[in-house]
């Protein structure tokens, strides 16, 4: 291996003098080219003098997408016999690269699952909702945190090889997610098509879904008649809705920054030599689908479902329609 950026010193010619006469096969390694101020050219013609016309451009700092593949497959080349060893070897790191970027679209996926499903409850007082607000920034904050460090482990960097800016929040959005479709789905309500049975004709603190007007007391007639479960689960939001509480969750801008961000993160790494001595900045990133497009239904879908978030009390992480929204997140994540 050679560093491409030193001068070619009398010295060195003489080591490959030696090696070029020791009757093995040699195949130079041209290191460092992608660094400024490399000597290339000046290597290219030294060893060319020698005889050592075969040779590799590989930068262990920013190797190429597809610098191990050629390393190895220039080394079958003059080592014929090992070939077929060489292939696997091929093989086993594309293997490993492959299943290294599926794992990191899951941790992503995990991330924003837990943000987007994240709730707070507060009282509609000015500063109880700013202390509610600071909290859920604390909150979504150390969950990217840990995430971008889990995403270091995974490629085998340190802590501090990855410094990302302070996460712009916003002061997150109090919706009523409550009673969007998907929440209204599993306490049956049909959207243009009437309640459930169960749910009852009534007045009241009229809700407003998709221009549609429920009745409290009939909502409340279709939590009833929804069974026990789904009493537990949605009673006592709907009944702290009724008497003023506030649910605030995390704006839809906040999580295309967190898959803007952690997708870079990702894809850095990917590229990243582990002689790399400086940290990766996270900035702006060129991803016209995650700033432009609509949201993936399954993270819309989490809205309806603080149980799926980690960062709420009770959460459940095993349930089977959170694993299937995880799972079709991380295949929507390595798609685009």
């Amino acid at each position: 291996v050679i560093d491409a950026r030193e001068p070619v010193l009398a010295k060195y010619k003489d080591e490959l003098a030696v090696l070029a006469g020791c009757g093995k096969p040699l195949l130079p390694v041209l290191n460092f080219v992608a660094q400024p101020g490399h000597g290339e050219e000046r290597w290219r013609e030294a060893l060319a003098r020698l005889g050592l016309h075969a040779l590799v451009r590989f930068d262990s700092v920013a190797p190429p997408i597809d610098g191990e593949r050629r390393l190895y497959e220039s080394l079958a080349l003059l080592l014929e016999q090992s070939r077929a060893k060489l292939q696997r070897l091929i093989e086993d790191h594309e293997a490993q690269a492959a299943a290294r970027l599926s794992e990191g679209n899951r941790l992503i996926a995990e991330l924003l699952v837990d943000v987007a499903a994240c709730r707070r409850g507060v009282a509609a007082q000015p500063e109880l909702e700013r202390g509610a607000i600071r909290e859920l920034h604390d909150a979504v904050r150390a969950r990217e945190q840990r995430c971008v460090e889990a995403l270091l482990r995974l490629y085998g960097f340190r802590a501090q090889d990855a410094a990302t800016a302070d996460l712009p929040l916003l002061d997150g959005r109090w919706g009523d997610d409550l009673f969007n479709p998907e929440t209204l789905k599993q306490l049956g309500v049909k959207i243009g098509g009437g309640m459930a049975a169960g749910a009852a004709a009534g007045a009241g603190v009229d809700l407003m879904v998709g221009g549609i007007t429920l009745g409290a007391a009939a909502l409340l007639g279709a939590i009833a008649g929804g069974g026990a479960q789904t009493a537990r689960h949605y009673g006592s939001r709907l009944l702290g809705k009724l008497k003023g509480q506030r649910e605030l969750t995390v704006d839809d801008a906040v999580l295309r920054l967190l898959a803007l961000r952690q997708r870079q993160l990702l894809a850095a790494l990917a590229a990243r030599g582990h002689a790399a001595m400086d940290a990766i900045r996270l900035d702006a990133a060129d991803d016209k689908a995650w700033r432009e497009g609509k949201l993936p239904e399954a993270l819309q879908r989490c809205r309806a479902h603080p149980d799926w978030s980690s960062l709420n009390p009770a959460a459940r992480l095993q349930d089977g329609e959170r694993q299937a929204a995880l799972e079709a997140l991380q295949a929507e994540l390595g798609s685009t």
